[in-house]
């Protein structure tokens, strides 16, 4: 078993505790063995050190909402390409990814199980990929990527390492789609339950699915532990959805006061995307994005601090996810500083571990730096709290263990 000891180090538990100087974190094998705060025990001979100089320990980033097989913004340009230029493309993304401090991501569609089994095997160097495969939608929904004059689907999908859009109108369709996804290993059941910015036949406030159709994948995901997580932007498009049993609501720019409440009930996370927002309004019309599209990107971008305000006002369990598409996916970290406008500092680094770690049910194994959990960790140059947009630089990040292995590690020795 591999010993590694990080020395000197200022750790961020990512608990909610302030960091603690002259640290000493020491790793064996895949776990966290052992913390030593302000003292250093006695480090066995054969252990690797690595002399953190006072730089900051903390928790690896997650990152609950990413499609990393999206790499171009029109999914036919896409899967126009042959299939081995798409994975390698997707294993870019990955490798880029951890690379930038991100040990964990939930693909909220787009990746297959394909990626999930090579990143296990070690065959790509990337995150800990928990992936939901198809997203369900109805007919002429935010999923429903066909324009109103076509019959044909833009773009199919590529077995075990593009999943596209599954089209479902009724219970039955929702059920069999479900069980689908689950059988082929997904960590959860994403739901188009409301229009969207990108789609071509709705708009935001379009409320997608009746609840009994949303009720029925989240009955066959609740069977087996999972969880289901929904697209939606409007308060009513939110109660319909926890009406269902959703439990993870992503983007909801338009939260107000009575479906925040109703989520803080239901015990629902809230997982809110500032970042597609900022860039696709600044570069969207480069990357070939209509105009109709922008214009609903910038009315949802109106009111995503403001839905954030909300949310925090209300109490809820924010999480944090970039929802990056394309040639925007190395700023992933960017979400931290606008969430940082609201949460503060501190907050937005703890909505990428420790509450992303809950939403995950991973809270036990990943997301805080503890005795016992998994090595998932990051030395980065500079304290995030008192400038939390050092992480958006990746050269900043200096090192990246997962599971107890060096996947980076530009720290000086000399």
């Amino acid at each position: 078993m591999t010993t590694t000891v990080f020395r000197d180090c200022t750790l961020l538990d990512c608990t909610g505790a302030d960091p603690s100087p002259h640290s000493t974190v020491i790793v064996e094998g895949e776990r966290i063995a052992r913390i030593a705060r302000g003292s250093e025990p006695t480090i066995a001979r054969d252990a690797r050190v690595v002399d953190c100089g006072g730089r900051t320990l903390m928790a690896g980033l997650t990152d609950a909402h990413v499609h990393a097989a999206i790499i171009e913004t029109d999914p036919g340009r896409m899967l126009r390409e042959s299939p081995a230029t798409v994975a390698i493309r997707i294993k870019d993304v990955l490798e880029q990814t951890l690379q930038a401090g991100f040990t964990t991501i939930r693909d909220a569609f787009g990746i297959d199980w394909g990626f999930a089994q090579a990143t296990e095997r070690g065959l790509v160097r990337g995150p800990r990929i928990l992936f939901t495969g198809a997203c369900l939608s109805q007919t002429g929904g935010h999923g429903d990527w066909r324009e109103p004059h076509h019959d044909d689907v833009p773009a199919e999908g590529i077995r075990g390492l593009v999943a596209t859009p599954r089209l479902c109108d009724s219970p039955d369709e929702m059920r069999r789609a479900a069980r689908e996804m689950l059988r082929m290993g997904a960590h959860g059941i994403k739901l188009m339950a409301g229009g969207g910015c990108l789609s071509p036949t709705d708009e935001l406030e379009h409320t997608q699915f009746t609840i009994d159709e949303m009720s029925a994948a989240c009955y066959e995901a609740t069977t087996v532990g999972k969880t289901t997580l929904a697209h939606v932007y409007t308060p009513h498009g939110i109660l319909n959805a926890l009406r269902a049993g959703v439990r993870s609501i992503e983007h909801g720019n338009f939260l107000d006061e009575e479906s925040a409440s109703a989520m803080r009930r239901a015990g629902a996370f809230f997982v809110p995307t500032l970042t597609t927002y900022e860039l696709i309004s600044a570069h969207g019309a480069s990357q070939g994005i209509p105009r109709r599209m922008i214009d609903k990107i910038d009315r949802a971008k109106a009111g995503g601090l403001e839905s954030l305000k909300v949310a925090q006002a209300a109490g809820l369990e924010i999480c944090s996810g970039s929802d990056v598409l394309a040639a925007m996916q190395p700023f992933k970290a960017l979400e931290l500083g606008l969430k940082a406008r609201v949460l503060g500092a501190h907050g937005a680094i703890l909505s990428a571990t420790r509450t992303n770690a809950r939403l995950f049910g991973l809270d036990r194994e990943i997301g805080t730096v503890e005795e016992g959990k998994r090595a998932d960790l990051l030395v980065v140059d500079g304290q995030p709290l008192d400038d939390v947009t050092v992480l958006q630089d990746a050269r900043n990040v200096r090192l990246v263990m997962r599971d107890g292995v060096v996947f980076k590690d530009l720290i000086d020795r000399g």
